[in-house]
C-alpha cells in the first residue's frame, strides 16, 4: 500500500520561507482574484507573508498552489510564476548573489542557502566538461504537483540568471520527467531551447562558460563585508511544525487583544478539544506559545522604542504595567527597566516553544 503524503512528518514541518506562495499569489492577484480569500484557512494571512521570520510547510504551500490552479486555470501557471521571480524574490540569499564575483559563485552561494531561499525542490549542480547542469528532485513524492514545482523552479533559475547577466542567457536543453503537457509550446517560448518530456530526470543544461561571466554588481571592497553581514542575518533555524508556526504568527498579530484557546481554534476551523490534543501531542501548551509571542514582542519593544512600560504592557496583551513586570521577570529573571538599561546585555531568551 502506498504511504499517504500526509503521513510523512516532513509534510507539516514549517521550515521554508513562503517564497513560492508569494510568487503564486502574485499571479492570482494579477488575474483579479482575492489573495486574502485564497489564504483563508491555511494558517496564515496575506500580511504575515511579509514577515521575515515567517516559515511555512509543504502542506500549506501545496494547498495554496492547488487553490490558485483551480481559480486561475492557467496550464502554464508554474512558468508564469517562476518567470516573474527576481533577485529580491529570493530574499537574503538573492541579495547575497549580488555580492558574488561571477555567475558561478552566485549559483554556489544560493545553493548553500537553498532552504533560506524557500526552495521546495532539492537542487543538484554539476559541471562536466563544457556543460553545467541543474537537476531538481522533489522533497516529497507528489506527482500531481511536481510539474508545477519543476516549471516554477527552472523558469525561476533562468529568470534570475537573465537578470544577473542579461537577457541573452539561454540553456542548451531542458529535460523533465513528466509527460508532454498541452502547453508544451510555452516551454520553448520561455527557455528558447529544446525541451524534452518523459525523461528520467528533471535537468536544465547550459554552457559551462556562463559560469565565468562577471556580475556587474560585484565591488571588490564592499561585497565581502556585505556578504558577511547577510550571513549573520541567516541563522540556521530549528525545524518547526506548521501548526505551531501558524498559531505563533496568529498570536503575534493579535497580542494587543489576546486570543483565548477557543478563539484561536475557531480561527483554524478546528474544535478547542482537537487543538488542545494536537498541542499536547507536540508537548506544547497554548500558554507557552502565548508567553513566547509576548516575550519576543516585549524584548523588541524595550530595545527599539522609548515607550513607557504601561504602553509596552498594553502592546503585549497585559492589562497593566505591574502584571507585565511580573511576567517579564518570570521570562528573563530581571525587570524590564533593568533590561532596557542594558545592565545584563547577554540575557538569554527562554527556550522557544516552536522547536517541536
Amino acid at each position: 500500500m502506498a504511504i499517504k503524503l500526509t503521513s510523512d512528518p516532513r509534510y507539516s514541518k514549517a521550515d521554508v520561507p513562503p517564497a513560492l506562495i508569494r510568487s503564486t499569489l502574485q499571479i492570482a492577484r494579477l488575474r483579479g482574484h482575492s489573495v486574502e480569500r485564497l489564504c483563508r484557512g491555511l494558517g496564515f494571512s496575506v500580511e504575515e507573508l511579509s514577515n521575515a521570520d515567517m516559515r511555512v510547510s509543504y502542506r500549506q504551500t501545496s494547498q495554496l498552489i492547488r487553490r490558485v490552479q483551480q481559480v486561475v486555470r492557467d496550464p502554464a501557471l508554474g512558468l508564469s510564476a517562476g518567470s516573474r521571480q527576481t533577485i529580491i524574490s529570493l530574499g537574503l540569499p538573492g541579495l547575497g548573489m549580488l555580492t558574488c564575483r561571477t555567475l558561478g559563485e552566485a549559483i554556489a552561494y544560493v545553493a548553500e542557502h537553498e532552504q533560506d531561499a524557500g526552495a521546495l525542490l532539492h537542487h543538484r549542480y554539476a559541471a562536466e566538461g563544457k556543460l553545467f547542469s541543474i537537476e531538481v528532485t522533489p522533497r516529497l513524492y507528489d506527482p500531481e504537483l511536481e510539474p508545477y514545482l519543476v516549471e516554477e523552479a527552472f523558469s525561476c533559475d533562468v529568470a534570475i540568471a537573465r537578470s544577473l547577466i542579461g537577457a541573452h542567457f539561454n540553456p542548451i536543453r531542458v529535460d523533465v520527467s513528466y509527460a508532454k503537457p498541452d502547453h508544451a509550446a510555452a516551454y520553448g517560448a520561455f527557455f528558447k531551447c529544446p525541451v524534452r518530456f518523459g525523461m528520467s530526470v528533471n535537468r536544465l543544461v547550459t554552457d559551462a562558460r556562463w559560469l565565468e561571466y562577471s556580475l556587474p554588481t560585484y565591488e571588490e571592497f564592499t561585497c565581502p563585508f556585505l556578504q558577511s553581514q547577510l550571513e549573520s542575518l541567516m541563522p540556521r533555524r530549528l525545524e518547526r511544525n506548521d501548526l505551531l508556526e501558524s498559531i505563533a504568527a496568529h498570536l503575534r498579530a493579535h497580542l494587543d487583544e489576546p486570543r483565548a484557546l477557543l478563539e484561536t481554534a475557531q480561527e483554524f476551523n478546528i474544535s478547542e478539544r482537537t487543538l488542545r490534543r494536537r498541542l499536547a501531542d507536540l508537548n506544547v501548551s497554548y500558554r507557552s506559545l502565548v508567553d513566547q509571542a509576548r516575550h519576543e514582542r516585549a524584548v523588541d519593544l524595550l530595545r527599539r522604542t522609548s515607550g513607557s512600560l504601561s504602553e509596552i504592557a498594553l502592546a503585549t496583551g497585559f492589562s497593566d504595567a505591574r502584571n507585565f513586570r511580573r511576567a517579564f521577570k518570570r521570562w528573563t529573571g530581571m525587570l524590564p527597566g533593568d533590561f532596557r538599561r542594558g545592565s545584563s546585555p547577554a540575557v538569554t531568551a527562554p527556550e522557544s516553544a516552536l522547536s517541536a
